[in-house]
């Protein structure tokens, strides 16, 4: 066997393992991505267009208002109301200080009066179908929600990459393959031209 043949061979190997198991891990992301996309095309059938929301009042310590502390005021949301999430913002005004946290199918907003030292909280839900929605979407999930749909992208891509590379090295099924990558290009950008406004 020549060099070239053994390289060959080679490449053609470990082209196959990784297309095996890179697309084996990749078909769970897939998956949850398949799902999540056909809830968020059909927000109805699942019940993630109604949110149900909870109220809730109580006192804030006057000492954290008055700077305002906005650790502190973040904390005791978080320990005394329920807060969840990450603080999306922290608004102060004389009066009045507005704090939202955002998490995946939530949202909480704190609206504190400053003078009576009272707080009133509203806490949004939309239950564990739209959380996985919005993971899907990856706003509001954080860096590492963020890693993770970077990690399923880049296996996906490799994956796919390996496979048309794999069509492409053996001869009897390189035209097959090639044409099946032109007609499904070319699906894709008749329906984008046609149906996408």
């Amino acid at each position: 066997m020549s060099a070239s043949e053994h390289r060959r061979r080679l490449l053609k190997k470990w082209s196959r393992t990784l297309h095996i198991y890179l697309s084996m891990l990749g078909l769970l992301g897939i998956f949850f991505f398949a799902l999540t996309g056909l809830m968020l095309n059909h927000p109805d059938w699942f019940g993630l267009s109604t949110p149900r929301v909870t109220r809730v009042e109580g006192a804030i310590p006057p000492q954290l208002l008055k700077e305002p502390d906005q650790l502190g005021v973040v904390e005791k949301l978080r320990q005394d109301f329920g807060a969840t999430g990450a603080v999306d913002s922290f608004e102060t005004d004389d009066d009045r200080i507005t704090v939202v946290f955002k998490s995946p199918g939530r949202r909480v907003q704190a609206m504190i009066d400053r003078q009576k030292s009272r707080v009133e909280v509203l806490r949004e839900t939309r239950g564990a179908a739209a959380r996985l929605a919005e993971l899907h979407r990856g706003t509001e999930g954080g860096s590492a929600w963020r890693l993770v749909i970077d990690a399923i992208a880049a296996l996906q891509l490799v994956g796919a990459l390996t496979g048309v590379f794999l069509w492409c090295l053996v001869p009897r099924w390189r035209p097959l393959g090639l044409a099946a990558l032109a007609v499904c290009a070319v699906a894709c950008g008749l329906v984008y031209w046609w149906f996408v406004p």
